[in-house]
């Protein structure tokens, strides 16, 4: 790999201005704060959780917190390999929104390399202007670059895929030292989301169809053997944290399925022309599309059994999203779109005749991405601001909340967890009036405008009284309830 990026560096300028217009896309993205979620709150909490040791009295109020709050805000805890990536930064460095950012981002430009290096080592070459349009997509794609200014497991997770599969076909390495950097992708990726320990699959797949006699098959099955039960272990210990998310599977439908089918494949049609592909005709067009020219580049055995450990990470991921009752964006595409849109690549290039206009085509979209990267560029640096979560009326209400409210008393907040983080009260969501008077929460926190909720209202009743508010935010206070004992 290190002679890999030497090469690149001496030969592949065009590749390193590439890589330099994603760093910069990415931090001109990259703004103090954050969006107003909270699902990185719990990421953080888990974070430093660690490193003070008392990652079990997370998990115990973390647990008490979702268990009454109304809907499903996520999993008691999150699976520990993104909140452990964040403590490489914690743990030397003061926390800064900016800081942690950019340090994400330089890792996941980084990470990307070993992408580079697998699809253009690969046994099916691609002419290098196809290679730069899917290191585009990769590196300076419209929602990839939002991802820079997000603490989320995404960009993480996908560097540990593309380590995987870089370490899986890759002749560069012993054969030992080759399992071992495979097993340690796998367990990274399964530490890191739920649908990691699907790479599985692909390891074993790609045992049984390489050219190797039975006993190194058996092997090489053995020497993966120790890493798949060190996933299933942690598997275990992760489960009972996620008994909430399972419980959601419950609500599996068939509308919900096939609205879940409709919704992916759209959004994987848009994907490769993102801004373009407004009109959901557009996505369903491109989508018919990527999938003839994925048909095509799989056209052969050869070819099926080649891919085969590849085709298994895409359709697993796939069905696991399909069949999952809570619709998410694009961002669940993320692990599995660069191989569907490389794939569906080789199938174009296979079948035009045509090289020069081959090279235009992928000229094009290469000019596509990146003026689209340049609208996001500015959109984010210029005319948005995703930031929420900290200001002059936020920081107000979290230090009058943190001076009014006692530790031993509740506060209903439509983000809990980051509520939880930034004050350490105790909080839960309620989302009706009646759930909240239901409840023992004693304080009520309410957004007056809708860009932090769509709950956010002014109350008028009788049983709250308003003890608190500025331009952004009111606290109530229950005036029918006993005062409980600390």
């Amino acid at each position: 790999m290190l002679q890999h990026f030497l090469q690149f560096c001496s030969q592949r300028k065009w590749f390193l201005s590439l890589v330099f217009l994603g760093l910069i896309a990415g931090l001109c993205c990259i703004r103090n704060g954050h969006e107003w979620g909270d699902d990185f709150a719990l990421y953080l909490s888990q974070a430093n959780a660690i490193l003070k040791g008392n990652t079990h009295q997370l998990a115990e109020y973390n647990t008490w917190s979702m268990q009454n709050s109304d809907g499903t805000l996520g999993p008691f805890l999150y699976p520990p390999g993104y909140p452990l990536f964040l403590t490489l930064y914690l743990k030397f460095l003061p926390f800064n929104w900016v800081g942690i950012k950019i340090f994400q981002w330089l890792f996941y430009m980084l990470g990307t390399y070993a992408f580079y290096v697998f699809i253009a080592s690969f046994k099916v070459k691609l002419p290098k202007t196809w290679i730069l349009c899917l290191l585009a997509i990769v590196l300076i794609h419209p929602k990839i670059i939002e991802f820079s200014d997000r603490i989320m497991s995404d960009l993480w997770f996908l560097v540990t895929v593309y380590l995987f599969f870089y370490f899986l076909y890759t002749t560069e390495y012993q054969s030992f030292s080759k399992k071992i950097l495979i097993g340690l992708s796998l367990v990274l990726a399964s530490l890191t989301r739920v649908n990691g320990f699907l790479l599985i699959g692909s390891w074993w797949i790609y045992l049984i169809s390489n050219d190797e006699n039975s006993k190194v098959k058996l092997k090489d099955f053995l020497y993966s053997l120790p890493f798949i039960l060190v996933v299933f272990y942690f598997k275990k210990i992760d489960g009972q944290y996620e008994s909430n998310h399972i419980d959601l599977l419950s609500n599996i439908t068939l509308s919900s399925v096939l609205g879940n089918l409709s919704l992916y494949y759209k959004q994987i049609g848009q994907y490769v022309i993102w801004h373009l592909g407004f009109l959901p005709e557009t996505g369903y067009a491109f989508g018919i599309i990527l999938l003839f020219y994925f048909g095509f580049a799989l056209k052969s055995k050869e070819r099926l059994k080649l891919f085969a450990p590849i085709l298994v990470w895409i359709f697993l991921n796939f069905a696991l999203i399909v069949i999952w009752p809570i619709a998410q964006g694009s961002r669940y595409l993320l692990p599995i779109i660069p191989f569907i849109i490389w794939i569906s690549i080789l199938g174009f290039n296979d079948w035009i005749q045509n090289q020069k206009w081959n090279r235009w085509i992928s000229i094009g979209f290469i000019l596509l991405i990146v003026i689209q990267s340049f609208a996001s560029m500015f959109f984010y640096r210029v005319v948005y601001n995703n930031n929420k979560v900290i200001g002059t009326t936020q920081n107000d209400i979290y230090e009058k909340l943190k001076l009014i409210v006692p530790d031993h008393e509740v506060v209903a907040f439509d983000k809990p967890r980051w509520l939880h983080l930034v004050t350490n009260k105790k909080c839960v969501r309620k989302e009706s009036d009646s759930s909240f008077f239901k409840s023992k929460a004693q304080f009520r926190l309410i957004t007056n405008k809708s860009m932090y909720s769509n709950r956010f209202k002014k109350l008028n009743d009788s049983r709250l009284d308003s003890i608190y508010g500025n331009a952004d935010f009111t606290l109530y206070k229950r005036n029918d309830l006993i005062p409980r004992k600390k």
